[in-house]
């Protein structure tokens, strides 16, 4: 059967891809949980002026994701974290929490893998953090604060 992707699924394809699946699976799994739609000419003509509205959509995201990562890097974030007298942290900072930090203070949404950390900071001072999104390379300076 041949269906019309409206979400990636894996080993499948990729959104708005038109695939040959079987039909068990289309109509057991694809449909019910609204990942396809059935193929036909229509919708196929259709489907190019979605993929085209997505694109623009998708490019527009990306250009303001990189006017913002410009941005942090002449800016320092600031993490407050609970620390003994001699800045050791009792709880480790790791990327997930960088982006936390970014997404509430700056409003940005960042992909999981995108704060690279070699190892948690377990301390407090200066840390320099690299951020790899929209195809580009940030240098974010963040400043550990012992609460």
């Amino acid at each position: 059967m041949k269906v019309i992707l409206l979400q990636h699924v894996p080993k499948v394809g990729r959104k708005f891809d038109v695939v040959n699946v079987a039909d068990g699976y289309a109509n057991n799994f694809l449909f019910p949980q609204k990942l396809a739609e059935m193929s036909t000419p229509a919708r196929e003509t259709e489907l190019v002026k979605r993929r085209e509205a997505a694109q623009v959509e998708e490019d527009a995201r990306m250009s303001d994701l990189r006017e913002k990562l410009a941005g942090l890097s002449e800016q320092t974030l600031t993490i407050t974290m609970k620390a003994d007298e001699q800045g050791h942290l009792y709880k480790k900072l790791h990327s997930a929490d960088i982006l936390s930090a970014l997404k509430d203070e700056y409003s940005v949404e960042l992909p999981d893998d995108a704060v690279v950390l070699d190892e948690a900071i377990t301390s407090t001072g200066d840390v320099t953090v690299t951020i790899h999104a929209a195809g580009t390379k940030t240098v974010c300076p963040v400043q550990v604060v012992a609460e």
